[in-house]
Order: structure tokens, then C-alpha cells, then sequence
């Protein structure tokens, strides 16, 4: 038994947010996109787009994540809050 159709999405996620986030973080630890490129396989003009937010895939940014310590789901937590989405239906605000 359904309670009808899933409600529909209204807005796309922010992928600038992410990839501004993911640079703070990177940054923060002090390391450079060329220490980042070693630790993650990925070319230094792959991880620049990636923090300007352009080309991402979730195998990479998940790679990049677990590179720069922190999870993938925390990342993605902060940018939704930041972009002022309001939290799931039945969820309270942390």
C-alpha cells in the first residue's frame, strides 16, 4: 500500500557549495592540490574543477572525502545545510 507519488524535488544540489567545501577542507589541512592529486590518483586540473564545483562524480568526490578525512555524508550534510534546505519530513534539526 503506498500513501501516493514521491514528492518531487524542487532544487538541484548545490555542486559549487560541495566543491568550495571540499577546498576549505583541503585547505585547512594545509595541503596542496598537488599533495591532494597524490593522495587520490587524480589529476591537479580534475581536483581544480572539482572544487570549483564542475565534473563531479561521487566516486570522486567519496575519494577526495575519505583523502581529506572526513565523511562523504558529513560533506554533504553541511553543503545541504549551508544552501538553506530545510531538513528531511520527520527529521529534527541537529
Amino acid at each position: 500500500m503506498t500513501n501516493g507519488p514521491a514528492p518531487r524535488l524542487t532544487g538541484a544540489f548545490n555542486t559549487s557549495l560541495l566543491g568550495a567545501s571540499l577546498k576549505v577542507r583541503r585547505r585547512s589541512r594545509k595541503l596542496t592540490l598537488r599533495e591532494l592529486s597524490e593522495q587520490t590518483g587524480f589529476s591537479i586540473s580534475s581536483l581544480s574543477e572539482l572544487e570549483q564545483g564542475e565534473k563531479l562524480t561521487f566516486h570522486k568526490v567519496a575519494i577526495v572525502c575519505r583523502a581529506l578525512g572526513v565523511r562523504l555524508s558529513t560533506v554533504l550534510l553541511e553543503v545541504e545545510r549551508a544552501d538553506g534546505a530545510p531538513p528531511a519530513k520527520g527529521k529534527r534539526p541537529e
